[in-house]
């Protein structure tokens, strides 16, 4: 199971805090090869859908993922 560190996540309130990116993230949602993972307020891990292939903690340039 994936878990998330919320204090370390760029992802808050719907946006990007660490850069201007518009929205156009390469991050963790776009590693997921099953489409687990979702933002709105925050970012959301479906755990059922989730293969823990790792591939959004590699993406995770800020650490916030880790497996559990």
């Amino acid at each position: 199971m994936i878990k998330i560190n919320y204090d370390k996540c760029c992802w808050r309130d719907g946006e990007c805090t660490s850069c201007s990116c518009d929205e156009e993230c390469t991050g963790c949602l776009e590693a997921c090869p099953v489409e687990a993972i979702t933002r709105d307020d925050k970012v959301i891990i479906d755990n059922e859908k989730c293969i823990d292939c790792d591939a959004c903690i590699s993406a995770c340039e800020k650490g916030a993922l880790s497996l559990e």
